[in-house]
């Protein structure tokens, strides 16, 4: 029997909710992937055209300056799921529900941010929709890809905000296996981590 069976309840609605917010992170994860890749090809292209057929692709400055919101927003709440953000992590010897409840502040205190962040961006989008804003070049509309960063932030707030619901749990139930959270990294995990890379083993 779990750790946390008797004492949680079973969390079926926080299980799905991770689950359910998992697929689309995935999918807008996948859509960024696509977004480099294409990008990338269309790079060779354009030094390849240029430099050997002395052909250029049109407006290519202006689909590389909007296709770089997919890329750069677009995976961010799946980061957040693996807790893959760049941060430095000082706290690795504290106990872990000290280090839950550390956790839960800096996620709470990254949900309003985000809050901001996404009114702020929604704004700038209809701003940009209303005015028929568009690129220097070539004139692409600008609100296609502005709409990506309010969109793309809405979903890191879902993320953020199942995490406080997790780091919540895991605060009032210690021993709970960890659900819609990062998995925490201990020194000695780390340390394991380390030697099976040095090694070239995965680790275990």
């Amino acid at each position: 029997m779990p750790a946390d069976a008797g004492a949680d309840a079973p969390p079926f609605l926080l299980r799905w909710a991770d689950r359910t917010l998992s697929r689309a992170e995935d999918g807008l994860n996948l859509i960024a992937a696509l977004a480099v890749f294409f990008l990338m090809f269309v790079g060779v292209a354009q030094i390849v055209g240029r430099t050997v057929f002395d052909f250029a692709i049109y407006g290519y400055i202006d689909w590389i300056e909007q296709a770089s919101s997919l890329f750069a927003f677009l995976g961010i709440a799946y980061a957040q799921r693996l807790g893959s953000h760049i941060g430095m992590d000082l706290t690795m010897d504290w106990k872990p529900i000290n280090r839950w409840r550390v956790e839960l502040f800096a996620v709470v205190m990254a949900l309003l941010i985000a809050s901001l962040l996404i009114w702020a961006s929604f704004t700038n989008f209809l701003r940009a929709y209303a005015i028929g804003d568009s690129t220097m070049d070539i004139q692409l509309p600008t609100w296609p890809a502005k709409l990506m960063v309010p969109l793309a932030l809405s979903v890191l707030w879902l993320r953020l905000g199942l995490q406080i619901c997790g780091y919540v749990r895991m605060i009032r139930h210690p021993d709970a296996v960890p659900i819609a959270v990062p998995k925490l990294v201990t020194i000695d995990s780390q340390v394991q981590d380390e030697i099976a890379d040095a090694l070239g083993k995965e680790a275990r």
